[in-house]
């Protein structure tokens, strides 16, 4: 039995996947493979070609949203902390409040913060 290099969950050997020279469980390798890319024109453009329609937002995008109206703009690790999220969910739900234009991120020195668009 072996043990995932990102989460440390014991993992058999059928259920262990390769990435970049680790071995890692299902949720792991699929959270490397599978991350959104916050600038994507394409999913701009579909998320714009709805904007018609109220968009549906998650708990955790709404959440976001509302502490960034209330307290942005913020960085990561505080968005993170005050909502009780690991980074891995606040960067996905980010990317599809990015591809909506409901929230941005900008360079602050040589950080990023987080606002609304």
């Amino acid at each position: 039995m072996r043990s995932c290099a990102k989460c440390g969950a014991s993992i058999d050997a059928p259920e262990t996947y390769e990435f970049a020279g680790e071995s890692l469980c299902e949720d792991c390798y699929l959270e490397r493979m599978a991350k959104p890319i916050t600038c994507d024109p394409w999913a701009v453009y579909s998320a714009r070609s709805r904007s018609g329609k109220a968009p549906q937002l998650t708990d955790i995008q709404g959440w976001i949203l509302n502490l960034l109206k209330e307290k942005g703009p913020l960085q990561a690790p505080e968005i993170c902390r005050q909502l009780g999220i690991s980074e891995a969910q606040f960067q996905n739900n980010f990317a599809t409040l990015r591809h909506m234009e409901l929230a941005r991120g900008f360079k602050d020195d040589d950080k990023v913060s987080y606002t609304l668009f």
